[in-house]
């Protein structure tokens, strides 16, 4: 079809509001991105994709380049905490200090499907927004807070205007009109906030502290890259983000849980000081501990959905709509499927002249997905992670994956496929749209 006349606004330029954009000007609708940060994020956060959402990726032109940016891993294991090294020459300095390597494996699940591919979250948004830039269809404005947003009622062509002003300078405020928009602004959306939709749910009481590391583990198995450590209080992940190199430092992710009840703000936490003692409980390698901090965050987890995705013209994806733990790889790779099943909605909606409502079946389904799928999935995955080594292999899964049972392989891994998505053609055709 033609190119349209008027926009679709996105708030966000994140991988879902990116990856929204791109799908939108694949099928020629002009896309506008509001961008409060001056630039790309490159903070520390999401690094696997699996199951249907590596499959939405391979329907653009960017899974090629992912692929070669990235590597793939095989599966991923449950982990007791470091344990000491017996090997001497693992000692730097022959002071009697042994080195620390990642304890005893609980249980190791080989990936489901095509595994995992593994690429930090900044650099998939990188080459998404390349892809973006090339189609020519998409104009991305950096610095621009969204304040407002004004619906003009479902019959009218230009349905919604985003009032936003630049962050920089003196502040300016201009107005952007056009027949949809997209809240992919994250977990504190303000589109969200502005449509008064409140988040349902509950908040974990413990912090993850996310730290890139570059480090050499001597006893990486490379089938399974990825450790989740099972430890009751300091549980957590440990996860290489490019392909290990045999005597050389690897740049790691290690995402470590705190003591509930560390009175320590979030800035305190991420002190040097205090990643070194995490890590020196956290890092497998020769004591002392050699490693460089590349980069660090700390946050809260939660198990959050949006009331409602929709308010008239106006939807919302990725975090903006639902936030879970980080546990899984289940919350970036649930808002590239949101972008997949939002676009082709707005695709049907506006080349196809489907019925407005059609944003229903998507605020509806992807809300169903969350409820049913994602938060009871993820929940369990951070509840096997804080468990006590020792009585995890009495969880299904665990048992399960340890006797290698079939029919439990299939019942956890056949809903990455068949159930995470959101087919909205299908959808559209069997309720008559």
């Amino acid at each position: 079809p033609p190119p349209t006349k008027k926009k679709v606004i996105i708030v966000g330029a994140g991988p879902i509001g990116l990856f929204t954009a791109l799908k939108l000007a694949r099928t020629n609708i002009p896309v506008l991105i509001l961008e409060k940060s001056p630039q790309l994020s490159t903070a520390p956060r999401a690094v696997g994709y699996h199951g249907a959402a590596l499959a939405a990726l391979k329907r653009t032109p960017v899974y090629h380049k992912a692929r070669e940016l990235g590597f793939f891993g095989k599966g991923i294991c449950w982990r007791r905490s470091l344990v000491a090294d017996q090997d001497e020459n693992h000692n730097r300095n022959g002071d009697g200090e042994m080195g620390k390597k990642m304890g005893d494996i609980i249980a190791s699940l080989a990936g489901y499907g095509h595994g995992v591919l593994y690429l930090p979250q900044g650099m998939l948004t990188r080459l998404i927004y390349e892809e973006v830039v090339r189609t020519g269809l998409v104009e991305v404005r950096f610095g621009w807070e969204v304040s407002d947003v004004i619906q003009h009622g479902d019959d009218d062509d230009d349905g919604v205007t985003a009032v936003a002003r630049k962050v920089s300078g003196h502040g300016e405020e201009e107005r952007f009109t056009g027949k949809f928009l997209v809240g992919a602004d994250g977990g504190k959306s303000a589109v969200r906030k502005i449509l008064q939709i409140p988040l349902q749910g509950h908040s974990w009481p413990e912090r993850i502290v996310a730290m890139d590391v570059l480090l050499e583990d001597k006893h990486l198995d490379p089938m399974f890259p990825t450790s989740m450590v099972v430890h009751p209080v300091n549980f957590g992940l440990v996860t290489p983000l490019e392909p290990v190199r045999e005597g050389e430092k690897t740049l790691y992710r290690c995402s470590v849980a705190t003591d509930p009840g560390d009175e320590r703000t979030d800035e305190e936490l991420v002190e040097e000081a205090s990643l070194r003692v995490l890590l020196e409980g956290f890092a497998p390698g020769p004591r002392p501990l050699d490693v460089d901090i590349v980069g660090s965050s700390a946050y809260r987890t939660h198990q959050l959905c949006a009331f409602t995705l929709r308010k008239g013209r106006c939807v919302l994806a990725g975090d903006a709509a639902h936030l879970n733990n980080p546990f899984g790889a289940l919350g970036l790779t649930t808002g590239l499927l949101d972008a997949d099943a939002l676009a082709n909605t707005l695709d049907m909606i506006i080349n196809e002249k489907k019925a407005i409502d059609l944003l229903d079946v998507y605020a509806d389904e992807r809300k169903r997905v969350f409820q049913t799928f994602v938060d009871p999935v993820s929940t369990q995955n951070k509840l096997r992670c804080a468990s006590d080594p020792d009585t995890v292999t009495e969880d299904w899964l665990i048992r399960g994956v340890i006797n290698h049972t079939p029919d439990v392989m299939e019942a956890f891994g056949r809903p990455f496929f068949d159930v995470w998505p959101t087919d909205m053609r299908k959808l559209a055709a069997l309720r008559g749209y």
